[in-house]
């Protein structure tokens, strides 16, 4: 009865306004008169399917017309809206991830739609890329706001869809960290864009690994996965090599130590399928200078992953003393090596 009220309710305001008020508020951009009409219209198309996948569906589209939104205020230079439509942005995608986990409640099929919506959000991805580079520094708060919510959005759907389709997810997502490799290759000049770029290429090889770990969860094409994930790993390193010798001096350290990462994440990936009786991918080739700025980072890193865990070892050993330290050493010592330290050793 509450859901008929509101769709009465939007519908009578609607018509209050006239087909034509409603038509012509289609166009409107936020800040604008009629842009709470065009969302009301939006909501009244929201709630009159029953289909949850539809709704799913209609709500991706909504995420398209707020990005269409984003780029036509950037071109009309009301960068002050922005705040608005990025907002709005967040809105519809959460709705739309919202609809598919009631679609998959209800047993309907979601593999699709988790699919578009992961795929949508990676394009996103790269229209603000573009806004980024375009808007003054005042506004670029806005848009970095608006990439983290794609993010988000893009890593959730592939979550669920790695529950229903390891391969294609880790795949999506492989295709995606080489948009940011591209991305890279073109700001190759630009110190601030080679940062982003790379930090969001680091970030999306980490939710690979939650893909790897799904796989494992679910017992499902674990050796498949870690088979792609591992080739596109090594053509990933080469590639990361050559973008190397195009960046500034300064940006080189950077990409020294994303390789660094991801070399130390495929040399246990191949270890783990050699155990299996997988055949290794071959090995990235690398140039030596390179190789050798890797090795010296990873041997940094193996290092202060020993002294994180000796740390933990040391806190253990002070929780079983049989008589208690005073209180407050206890808090310092859960402040200095406490949850955090043991999450990052594991």
């Amino acid at each position: 009865m509450r859901k008929v009220a509101v769709i009465l309710a939007i519908m009578v305001t609607l018509l209050a306004l006239g087909t034509g008020t409603a038509y012509a508020a289609q166009g409107s951009l936020p800040g604008e008169a009629l842009y709470p009409v065009k969302l009301g219209t939006e909501q009244v198309m929201m709630l009159l399917p029953r289909d949850e996948v539809v709704k799913a569906e209609r709500a991706l589209s909504f995420t398209e017309r707020r990005m269409r939104e984003i780029e036509a205020l950037v071109a009309e230079g009301r960068v002050q809206d922005l705040g608005l439509a990025v907002e709005r942005y967040g809105d519809v995608l959460n709705l739309a991830l919202a609809r598919i986990e009631q679609a998959r409640k209800g047993g309907l099929a979601t593999q699709n739609m988790t699919a578009r919506v992961a795929e949508a959000t990676a394009g996103h991805l790269s229209v603000l890329d573009t806004v980024y580079d375009m808007v003054p520094d005042a506004a670029k708060v806005a848009i970095a706001h608006a990439r983290e919510i794609a993010e988000k959005g893009r890593q959730n759907a592939l979550a669920a869809l790695a529950r229903e389709n390891t391969v294609q997810a880790a795949g999506m997502n492989l295709a995606a960290m080489e948009g940011r490799l591209n991305r890279v290759r073109t700001k190759a000049e630009n110190m601030e864009a080679v940062q982003i770029a790379l930090q969001q290429f680091e970030t999306m090889a980490e939710f690979g690994e939650e893909i790897s770990q799904i796989a494992q969860q679910v017992g499902k094409d674990i050796e498949m996965v870690e088979e792609l994930i591992a080739l596109a790993t090594s053509e990933q390193l080469e590639e990361l090599a050559d973008i190397w010798e195009m960046v500034p001096e300064r940006a080189q350290q950077a990409i020294e130590r994303v390789m660094a990462n991801l070399q130390i994440r495929h040399q246990r990936r191949i270890q783990a399928l050699e155990q299996w009786g997988v055949e290794a991918s071959p090995a990235p080739v690398i140039p030596e200078k390179i190789r050798e700025s890797m090795e010296k980072r990873i041997q940094d890193e193996e290092k202060l992953r020993e002294q994180l865990r000796t740390q933990e070892q040391q806190m253990e050993g002070i929780l079983i003393q049989p008589t208690a330290p005073p209180p407050d050493v206890l808090v310092g010592a859960f402040h200095q090596y406490g949850p955090a330290t043991t999450q990052r050793c594991k």
